[in-house]
């Protein structure tokens, strides 16, 4: 089989989802980040790529559904 290598885990709820090479710790396939051939977690996977968030969160005075017009 092709995907041999990919450990898998099934949650209480009887879902099943792959496991972090490095970890081991249970992903859903939604938020396992993918490197070569494996899955990994958030933490492993910024460790083995160095790639990070690209998203800033900006802090505003006033919300601009408050601002009066």
């Amino acid at each position: 089989m092709p995907h041999d290598h990919i450990t898998l885990a099934q949650a209480p709820n009887g879902e099943i989802g792959p496991r972090c090479e490095e970890c081991g710790t249970r992903l859903t396939f939604g938020s396992a980040m993918v490197v070569g051939k494996f899955y990994m977690c958030w933490d492993h996977y910024v460790e083995a790529t160095g790639a990070g968030t690209a998203t800033s969160i900006g802090e505003a005075e006033d919300r601009f559904w408050m601002a009066s017009e």
